[in-house]
């Protein structure tokens, strides 16, 4: 192991002397070569000489003048490998002076053994810090680790510049007779040498025992070079796909049946090994990444190892590999979606897995369904789930409508448990427990623009393509799916709705020509380079239903729709004009809005039966800012509308148990007025940021407000019974 000193002392121009003489030599030998061909060679090739010394001299004449090429090709191989290792070590020298600089900024001072120690420790101010005990040794043990780490990268690279040395001093033919000959196949470029290398181990521990000392190379390997890109297409050629994944298969069973010490390190080299697949792909164009997607095509289906109990397709293993890496293309993730898509168009069911108690299961690394699993890594760069997921313009992508409408997604066996009945079937496929967990994620990340999990902002913009996946995404699930969605697509898209709080507020008030009114439009619209989703109010509602069996997610719409009608009543004038029509619209649409919310909530109390009170009491659990949980993910409004949130003192969630008593009485759709009291409060809570008292009749304004208030429940009376009748036509 290098030390900082070496690091840092060492004479690296030896390097780029010691090539400028190695290039010499390569032109000294090419020299010789010429006399010896011209004043040996070709006296024993010439007619005058023959018999059998002739030809045993022709045979050794050859293999000395091939020897001057070799040695030729070898001398110059050196001299690129060394100035290759002088550009390697001359980068980490000046990052490690950067390191040292920026150690300097903060007082920091880095030793001749490497070790930072912080400057002021005797300053007066610093003696009487109770905190500086602690944190003085942590800033310095972090400094200390930091430089460490540099160190640490300088030695990988020190041995990849020793290995390739050694690979260009090995003789290229051992068996021609010649001892020690020189290297007729040397290579110049270390990072080659040690993808090769790589891939020679890779091949080595492919089987039922891992080698520590072979592990301990390997980390190091890709530790040192799974951002290169020669490094990374020269391993992977070298295993080919079908090498690459059962090699993978290997690691992940290291990783979850072996030592710590083999669990550790395997788990470290199939994230280099998922790095160096990112960093060999990245340009589509190369001849490299046609050739790997042309036997991924055909690895991918076939299964990986014939000796394992569960047949692992080769696409399989390789989103597993790719799941512990990042920074994957766009266009390698589309391609690889298209390509396994493609797959089970031809072949229904090549993901098909046994599952139950009696059954030989997948090993639960595995990537079961691996076109799932690919969505969920291009779930993580929304620019590449954006991509897969968009329509286009014209409509004609349509991998959305596979996933959503046309995909089956039983991709498992289970035992029926008919054992008495021989002419009935032993086994069904029905649905992983995981099915569209990866679907769900790349959908909130394609139609939001950020990561999945991430809190919506109020007033959010949105891309045509965005908004394109989500205009579609909310048309087929209400063709295919209605108001039941399945469960694990129904959290990730409550939170895509809050997203488009503005598009979902429009839609269900269905006033707006831009939006199609009620019955919505073909396309999205887009103005001012903000584009909008307008799907029929009929389909959100009922995508918003299928949401709402979990509580939590109708609590997050109904707060997000709550936030934004503040926003909407905090953006009126300050007072009525003359016909109140600038009070009066927002506040039916705000009525509207809720009475729909309200029928979802009315829909859903009415199905769930026995467990209406329940979810009723999840609902106002997680009311925001008034007690319990508040919902998380609520996008940020602004300071006058947050205020009118804070003074709106009705707990809305008293509506929702409204409606289970009401339900419990037989009367829902009878006594709708107790519902909208929360939307009165909202209306009150407006006027006294406005500072009128919207509870004393002899005060300005109030007959507004209370107009304000008539119009609200009257607009979410009608909402609330058009909804009811989308959600429940008979």
């Amino acid at each position: 192991m290098l030390t900082y000193h070496q690091v840092m002392t060492t004479d690296l121009t030896l390097l780029t002397t010691a090539a400028t003489q190695w290039d010499a030599a390569a032109k000294d030998l090419e020299a010789v070569q010429k006399t010896y061909n011209s004043q040996v060679r070709n006296v024993g090739i010439d007619e005058q000489w023959q018999g059998v010394a002739r030809t045993f001299a022709q045979i050794a004449n050859t293999r000395t003048y091939e020897q001057y090429s070799a040695a030729a090709k070898e001398a110059r191989a050196i001299a690129s490998l060394l100035r290759d290792a002088h550009g390697q070590f001359v980068e980490l020298r000046n990052k490690m002076k950067s390191a040292i600089a920026d150690a300097a900024k903060e007082d920091m001072k880095i030793d001749e053994n490497g070790k930072a120690t912080w400057t002021k420790r005797d300053d007066p101010g610093v003696k009487n810090d109770p905190d500086a005990a602690t944190a003085i040794p942590k800033a310095e043990s972090a400094w200390t680790q930091h430089i460490a780490d540099i160190v640490q990268q300088f030695d990988d690279a020190d041995q990849g510049v020793k290995l390739a040395l050694a690979a260009a001093t090995q003789d290229s033919d051992p068996n021609d007779g010649i001892d020690h000959g020189f290297n007729a196949k040397a290579e110049g470029d270390i990072e080659k040498v040690e993808g090769r290398r790589f891939a020679e181990l890779a091949k080595e521990n492919s089987g039922g025992h891992s080698d520590a000392k072979a592990l301990a190379e390997m980390q190091r390997l890709v530790r040192d070079n799974s951002h290169n890109v020669e490094f990374s297409q020269t391993l992977l050629n070298e295993l080919g796909p079908k090498g690459t994944l059962l090699f993978s298969n290997r690691l992940n069973e290291n990783s979850n049946n072996s030592d710590e010490a083999t669990k550790s390190s395997s788990l470290s080299i199939e994230k280099g090994l998922a790095t160096s697949l990112a960093t060999a792909t990245n340009s589509p164009n190369s001849a490299f990444y046609e050739k790997w997607r042309e036997g991924m095509r055909s690895a991918g289906v076939d299964v990986v190892d014939d000796h394992q109990k569960v047949q692992i397709k080769g696409y399989q293993s390789l989103v597993t590999l790719m799941s512990h890496g990042k920074g994957f293309s766009p266009g390698f993730v589309t391609d690889l979606g298209d390509d396994m898509i493609a797959a089970e168009k031809k072949n229904p069911g090549i993901w098909d897995m046994p599952s139950g108690k009696h059954l030989a299961g997948p090993p639960k690394w595995l990537a079961r369904d691996p076109l799932d699993g690919l969505l969920d890594i291009a779930s993580r760069d929304p620019k590449t789930a954006e991509k897969f997921l968009d329509p286009g313009p014209d409509g004609k992508g349509d991998r959305l409508k596979y996933l959503l409408h046309d995909r089956n997604w039983n991709t498992r066996y289970e035992l029926t448990g008919n054992y008495s009945h021989p002419d009935m079937d032993q086994f069904r496929k029905v649905e992983d427990p995981d099915a569209r967990k990866g679907l769900a994620k790349a959908i909130e990340a394609a139609a939001t623009g950020h990561q999945p999990g991430e809190s919506a902002k109020m007033g959010a913009a949105h891309t045509e393509s965005q908004a394109r996946v989500m205009h579609q995404t909310v048309e087929s699930l209400n063709g295919k799916f209605g108001d039941h969605l399945p469960a694990n697509l129904r959290t990730p898209i409550a939170r895509t709705i809050t997203d488009y709080a503005t598009d979902t507020h429009e839609i269900l008030t269905g006033q707006n020509s831009n939006y199609g009114y009620e019955g919505g439009r073909q396309s999205i619209w887009t103005k001012d380079g903000n584009s909008h989703m307008a799907v029929a109010q009929e389909s959100l509602i009922r995508v918003i239903r299928g949401v709402s069996d979990d509580p939590k997610n109708f609590s997050l719409i109904y707060n997000t729709e709550r936030a934004h009608s503040a926003d909407i009543l905090a953006g009126m004038p300050d007072r009525p004009g003359r016909s109140n029509v600038e009070w009066d619209v927002p506040s039916r649409d705000v009525g509207t809005a809720f009475g729909a919310l309200n029928a979802i909530g009315a829909d859903t109390i009415m199905d769930k039966q026995d467990a209406r009170k329940a979810w009723a009491d999840d609902v106002a659990r997680y009311g925001y800012h008034l007690g319990g949980a508040p919902v998380t993910g609520l996008p940020v409004i602004g300071d006058v509308a947050q205020r009118t949130i804070d003074a709106a003192a009705y707990d809305w969630s008293k509506d929702i148990k409204n409606l289970a008593d009401e339900k419990a009485r037989g009367d829902l759709a009878k006594d709708w007025t107790k519902d909208t009291a929360s939307v009165k409060d909202l209306i009150d809570a407006s006027a006294k940021q406005r500072s009128i008292d919207p509870t004393d009749p002899d005060r300005p304004h109030y007959n507004d407000v209370k107009q304000m208030r008539q119009e609200a429940e009257q607009s979410y009376a009608a909402s609330r019974n058009k909804a009811l009748t989308y959600l429940r036509p008979n």
